[in-house]
């Protein structure tokens, strides 16, 4: 009788012990989660993170909602993430925009290095440079001949100062040692309007959104960033292969929470985010929208971040670029 009771008091305290041994995941998530995007429905920061967010829903059993927060270059959602509860029940689609580009402008209300805990870098988003298809260029080389000898200066256009298309033709300006005059619209729809009436000469954006003009006869797509040329652009090479092999320009889209995670609540994300860059209708929805999968572990990110913040903070020195 003694033996059945002590066995009874082992196997309570043995329930006892394992549940209190249990990773926090185990139970992760037992209500729904909020990715929340710094930018309105319908762009890229939205639908990787409704891809994802489909994913991880199926993986889970719990609804994954994403939430727009659009403002401030994406700081307003970044603001509400960085001060909420570090339970991995909100997350922040991260870009290089509103993170390590806005930061090595302007301060903000938060550091992307010390206020978040980074969890994956899901995918890069390659940019291409385009020209008005009127311009006397067919190749990279020809345009940067182009810009050293024009009089006055070629201009280009982008989205506004410290935008992801500023930064990259401002690394290209300084790599090719060219001066080609900014024209900051707010937004990108009239920066792309005027490349095509050729009020401008030039535009470095997302591949994405070039895609649909490529073959209207307006725009020319001279190089693409990124290690390989793009499916949707075969004839285009890659920046490196058009004699810039040091325009290094990942503008990642990856998943933070607040400082302070559990680890192991990390290591769950994460580890089903990487299953799901596997999937083949993830993957197909990925090359539809120009989007590259990336994955890796949060320290890679982690490092990944820092090395992105000192890329931006010597492009803005060299640049001397002034917030607007």
């Amino acid at each position: 009788m003694h033996f059945f009771k002590n066995l009874k008091r082992f196997g309570a305290a043995a329930v006892v012990a394992a549940a209190a041994a249990a990773p926090a995941w185990a139970a992760y998530p037992d209500k729904p989660v909020r990715i929340i995007v710094g930018f309105a429905p319908g762009g890229a920061n939205d639908i990787i993170a409704r891809l994802i967010a489909k994913e991880l829903t199926t993986a889970w059993g719990q609804s994954v909602l994403v939430e727009n927060k659009p403002g401030a270059n994406g700081a307003i959602a970044f603001e509400q993430v960085a001060k909420s509860p570090a339970d991995g029940y909100t997350l922040v689609l991260g870009t290089a925009g509103p993170t390590t580009m806005n930061q090595a402008l302007q301060k903000l209300p938060f550091d992307v290095l010390k206020d978040f805990t980074p969890i994956i870098n899901l995918v890069d988003a390659p940019h291409a440079l385009a020209v008005n298809a009127k311009l006397p260029v067919n190749n990279l080389q020809d345009f940067i001949k182009l810009a050293k000898n024009a009089r006055p200066p070629l201009t280009y256009s982008s989205p506004g100062i410290g935008n992801s298309g500023h930064y990259a033709m401002e690394m290209l300006k300084q790599q090719a040692g060219v001066d080609i005059t900014h024209v900051a619209y707010k937004g990108a729809a009239p920066a792309l309007n005027d490349l095509i009436g050729g009020h401008v000469q030039a535009y470095f954006t997302s591949a994405a959104a070039l895609l649909a003009h490529v073959n209207t006869g307006t725009i020319k797509v001279l190089a693409v960033t990124g290690n390989a040329r793009l499916p949707q652009l075969p004839d285009v090479p890659t920046m490196a292969q058009a004699g810039f092999p040091h325009f290094e320009f990942p503008v990642y889209g990856g998943l933070l929470g607040p400082a302070g995670m559990p680890a192991d609540v990390v290591q769950k994300i994460n580890a089903d985010a990487n299953k799901a860059l596997k999937s083949p209708a993830f993957l197909e929805a990925l090359k539809q929208n120009a989007l590259v999968p990336v994955g890796g572990t949060p320290q890679q990110f982690s490092q990944f971040l820092a090395t992105d913040l000192q890329r931006w903070t010597k492009v803005v020195k060299a640049g001397n670029i002034r917030p607007e």
